[in-house]
């Protein structure tokens, strides 16, 4: 898997300007979507907005749960004795570190690049398990490692319980809305690392895709999740 191409890289959420075009800045809220200006979040809020609040949401209840009788019960099982607010803290760190090795991951095994249509109809599914602090040294791209990971049919999705349904209602609303402004696909990467729910990692501007389809994603995702760095080849 070759040079990492600009398309492959953290981009602006409403103009999908990349890292190395503009500076970009994460929503101060969900602190998920990134932005290359104040103008472009606002103009993208319409489509970010439940998105955000259902982030938002989830956080707030994760930090009244951790103090409750059952919160302080759920430390005798989680790794660390962290609780779910801190376990899902690390998720979205890692998420953040992981992103391009998820998106070039999530191109080839849907095999994008013949056919990007495939983002509507497909998904990745990454299965998680959180490593001990011996293991990441606090170091966010071991905070966790790849158990699974497979392409799923987005309607066997459908199928699976909540909140995969509603996410999905989400996730094609992105889609509609990106290919009605000419952006291109929208395909996505489905992270669970129980007893947290599954969790959403889109990426956009799929398009003018011109990699070979590879079939070594999944040791290419595992590798480098294991060894906790970026790729610097996605191809």
């Amino acid at each position: 898997m070759s040079t990492k191409p600009k398309h492959m890289m953290r981009k602006c959420n409403n103009c999908f300007a990349t890292a190395a075009e503009k500076k970009l800045m994460f929503c101060t809220q969900c602190k998920a979507q990134t932005y290359c200006s104040r103008e472009c979040q606002k103009a993208d809020w319409k489509n970010h907005k439940a998105a955000c609040k259902n982030n938002n949401l989830l956080e707030s209840r994760l930090r009244e749960h951790e103090n409750t009788p059952i919160g302080m019960l759920d430390r005798l099982f989680l790794v660390d004795g962290i609780s779910l607010h801190e376990l899902d803290q690390r998720l979205e760190k890692w998420v953040r570190f992981h992103s391009p090795t998820l998106m070039g991951a999530t191109v080839h095994a849907l095999r994008l690049p013949d056919d990007v249509q495939r983002s509507r109809t497909h998904l990745l599914y990454v299965r998680l398990e959180p490593r001990r602090q011996a293991e990441h040294q606090g170091a966010a791209g071991k905070f966790f490692r790849v158990c699974d990971a497979e392409v799923v049919p987005w309607d066997d999705a459908l199928h699976r319980p909540a909140p995969w349904p509603e996410s999905l209602m989400q996730l094609r609303l992105m889609q509609d809305e990106a290919e009605r402004m000419n952006r291109g696909g929208v395909a996505a990467t489905m992270v669970e690392c129980p007893p947290l729910a599954v969790q959403t990692v889109p990426f956009g501007s799929m398009k003018n895709l011109r990699e070979t389809p590879r079939d070594d994603w999944k040791p290419f995702l595992i590798a480098h999740v294991e060894e906790g760095k970026k790729p610097r080849i996605v191809r």
